[in-house]
């Protein structure tokens, strides 16, 4: 595929689909009143083609073609009776009777020559004659209506302009709630896209927790994990959301008395160390939806970790998903932290087969080195206080994509605190700003009566 067709494909996923508003069926009240267009979302993978002089090509990102396929030939004979060129963007996917389509049939309709199953339904027009598609989504809508009349494998996606959203609750049950699509996209007048899906439970392991600053009985927030069949354990997301404070304390209560040692570290968003627990709780979340792919439009990528002799280890990142707005539910003592219990194929129906069956090859990393390190010690009432910064030059930054290259560690150790020990984590781009990092927090925590201890 040529890289002209690659960067269409790219653009688009980033500027446009990769920008679709998460909205559960409960959260319409999130679209700006006012009318709009709604169509079903169907259960496929993201395809572009472009016509030009009687010719069709079938594109998505990594550069994939379709060739020789029912589709472009239908595609072609469309092609013909326009006037100018013109690239437009649709949900391949395999029909099913009676039911939605499922995402996965599409790789298996593809490996196994099954192209006749294909359809191709169109939602959106990316360029026309070698410019930009109007702005105004009725009008890019009328173009597609205009130039594909609904053929046997090539169609445009049922659309509705609904006067306000008002009208949206009735589309959720022809949709949603019938089962016939897996959720509904809403293009708003303000030009905002919205996909709007139900919530799903998700049976988790915690794996860590951090606690609030403000209150440390109480957890702030869990990092949870799914099983793969080998056993091993991906680090799926953060959950920060909670009934109440009282659930807040009795999870704090269920999960101190399981924490273990860990050889990976992973901080929170207020850049608060994890602290790592023995898989034996199981709770159950609900999710607005699972992300495959960030804003760019990359592949989302988790670390898979095991848990052996009492601590975590990292073995290595694998493409995965990251659980959309989970919540809470219930601590379920029901179920076991195992691949039948929390298994990461409760995932299935709504991921790409191939992330199920990533494989996880564990990479030997370069060994970090300290650049510095000094510890000051304090007597007090309780006993002895202790507070030590390091700063490391990881080596790893071409080993993984996104590792730091330089990290700042601060830790404070006071007996007669509530909680004891404090850790702060930095990162830094060179070694002159993480020493400038680890001289700030020099100056903001050692004060007088600190011995230093070099």
């Amino acid at each position: 595929m040529s890289d002209r067709l690659e960067a269409i494909a790219d653009r688009y996923k980033r500027q446009v689909a990769g920008r679709y508003r998460p909205a559960g069926t409960d959260e319409l009240g999130k679209i700006p009143p006012g009318p709009c267009h709604s169509s079903p979302k169907l259960d496929g993978e993201l395809w572009l083609a472009e016509l030009d002089r009687g010719a069709a090509t079938l594109f998505a990102r990594g550069r994939r073609r379709l060739e020789a396929t029912p589709l472009l030939r239908e595609l072609a004979a469309a092609s013909k009776k326009l006037d100018h060129s013109v690239v437009v963007a649709g949900e391949l996917h395999v029909p099913r009777e009676g039911t939605r389509p499922r995402v996965g049939d599409v790789a298996s309709a593809i490996a196994g020559d099954g192209f006749d199953r294909l359809a191709f339904h169109l939602f959106d027009v990316v360029e026309a004659d070698g410019k930009a598609a109007p702005g105004a989504y009725a009008e890019r809508l009328a173009m597609l209506r205009d130039a594909f009349p609904d053929g046997r494998q090539v169609q445009v996606v049922e659309t509705e302009c609904l006067d306000g959203t008002g009208e949206l609750p009735a589309r959720v049950a022809k949709w949603i709630d019938s089962g016939n699509a897996e959720g509904l996209i809403v293009r708003a007048a303000s030009g905002e896209i919205f996909k709007v899906k139900p919530s799903f439970p998700i049976d988790a392991t915690v794996i860590a927790f951090t606690t609030r600053a403000a209150d440390p009985d109480q957890v702030r927030s869990v990092l949870l994990g799914l099983v793969r069949p080998d056993g091993l354990t991906v680090a799926v997301g953060a959950c920060g959301n909670f009934p109440g404070e009282s659930q807040r304390r009795d999870l704090l209560a269920m999960l101190r008395p399981l924490e273990c040692e860990s050889g990976f570290r992973h901080s929170s968003s207020d850049g608060s160390l994890y602290r790592f627990v023995k898989p034996n709780l199981v709770i159950e979340v609900s999710c607005s939806d699972l992300q495959f792919e960030d804003s760019n439009g990359d592949a989302i990528r988790r670390w898979v970790l095991t848990h052996d002799a009492g601590s975590w280890q990292p073995v290595a990142e694998v493409p995965a998903a990251s659980l959309m707005h989970p919540v809470m539910l219930r601590a379920r003592h029901d179920k076991q932290a195992d691949s039948t219990d929390a298994r990461f194929a409760q995932l299935e129906e709504r991921m790409p087969p191939a992330l199920l069956q990533a494989p996880a090859e564990a990479t030997e990393l370069p060994q970090s080195t300290m650049i510095l390190r000094r510890v000051w010690t304090k007597a007090g009432k309780g006993g002895l206080a202790v507070r030590k910064v390091l700063v490391w030059r990881t080596g790893k930054e071409d080993a993984w994509p996104g590792w730091p290259e330089w990290v700042v560690h601060f830790t404070d150790y006071s007996p007669g605190r509530k909680t004891p020990l404090d850790r702060t984590l930095r990162t830094a781009v060179s070694e002159t700003d993480a020493l400038k990092v680890a001289e700030a927090l020099i100056e903001q925590n050692i004060k007088k009566g600190w011995e230093s201890k070099e």
